[in-house]
């Protein structure tokens, strides 16, 4: 017998050579840089198509938008142009650039229907800042910045309050600072810096914390949600719903500043106790009609959860459905606030800003 024939040792298929990536710097490139955002875009378009879904079930009228985000124009890796596409992607009614240390993106950002903010930081804070068309340069001491841009007129917010994900975590001084701010104020409890698809990490968790400890310390506290997107890859990952009479500038900070927005990454979120709404303060009259609440998903909700005073005052299984409307008492022993989470089933979830009791 014949010995058998030995196998060529082939480490290519014949004609594969040009296939190799490598070989091909240009395209290689291309694909790494093009190819997550695409997908990224992908899952906003889902998003969407999502929210536009659930507003079928939610009669309230509402702008989504992202008031914190970053370009080349200061440590972000994406264009204007990019950013701009994404939030279209996104489905976004509008979509603030806060480059830091100037605003040199205004020029593009007028060109791509964005608007304009910046992010300079002071003393143990970084401060988001709206509705200047100049750049702001602090002073370098928190308290007195905050009042300097409240006599400006510029809508600000405190971005990060906690930290960011995942190891920039602020000291207690930076927490305990804010309870020194008497006039109603911006804070985000959700940033996304550095995450993409999922927002909330356990600094925002953080966050929460000490926004409900402000809010029972009687701290008026409006609630925003930002990416912080330092990547055109993360717009439209965690955003605010604005209800404001018409999508202009003016109009969504005059809202935003006032807490007429609930922050979210999924579901649609409204509440109101008897006349008094988001960011309102409720007389005895309005306890006495009851909270309403108002929550849609078209992915199907899971939980309805309601916050008063620091504590847990209710939960609800909302058993899948698309839409969840309901008016319960507000204990007599509730004081200070009230707000309501939403949870889909998906585990994305809404936050509304607090309604301030008398």
């Amino acid at each position: 017998m014949k010995p058998p024939r030995k196998s060529p040792r082939l480490v290519l298929m014949p004609g594969c050579k040009s296939h190799q990536l490598f070989r091909t710097p240009r395209a290689l490139f291309e694909k790494r840089s093009g190819y997550p955002l695409r997908m990224c875009r992908y899952v906003a378009e889902a998003m969407a198509a999502r929210i536009a879904e659930s507003k079928k079930q939610f009669r309230w009228k509402f702008f989504r938008g992202d008031f914190h985000s970053h370009t080349q124009h200061s440590d972000g890796i994406g264009t204007v142009a990019e950013t701009a596409e994404m939030a279209k992607a996104a489905g976004l009614d509008f979509q603030f650039v806060t480059d830091h240390w100037g605003i040199t993106q205004a020029p593009e950002c007028r060109e791509h229907g964005l608007w304009v903010g910046q992010e300079p930081k002071t003393e143990l804070h970084h401060l988001g800042v709206l509705g200047l068309r100049y750049a702001y340069v602090p002073g370098g001491k928190f308290l007195e910045d905050c009042a300097d841009l409240q006599r400006r007129g510029a809508t600000w917010f405190i971005p990060h309050p906690t930290g960011w994900w995942p190891q920039r975590h602020y000291p207690q001084a930076a927490w305990s600072i804010l309870e020194k701010l008497t006039a109603p104020f911006l804070m985000e409890i959700c940033n996304g810096a550095n995450n993409l698809i999922n927002a909330f990490d356990h600094t925002d968790a953080w966050a929460i914390t000490l926004w409900d400890r402000l809010l029972r310390k009687r701290r008026k506290v409006h609630a925003m949600g930002n990416t912080d997107a330092h990547a055109p890859h993360a717009i439209g990952m965690v955003w605010n719903g604005v209800f404001a009479a018409r999508r202009s500038e003016r109009n969504i900070l005059a809202a935003v500043r006032s807490g007429r927005s609930f922050v979210s990454d999924g579901p649609l979120l409204q509440t109101t106790l008897g006349r008094a709404g988001m960011g309102m303060e409720a007389s005895g009259r309005d306890r006495k009609e009851g909270l309403r609440i108002t929550a849609a998903d078209s992915a199907g909700l899971l939980a309805i959860r309601v916050i008063g005073d620091g504590r847990r005052l209710a939960a609800f299984d909302a058993r899948g459905r698309a839409a969840w409307v309901r008016t319960l008492a507000v204990p007599r022993r509730v004081r200070a606030y009230v707000r309501v989470e939403a949870i889909a089933e998906d585990g994305r979830r809404a936050f509304s800003n607090p309604i301030y009791l008398r």
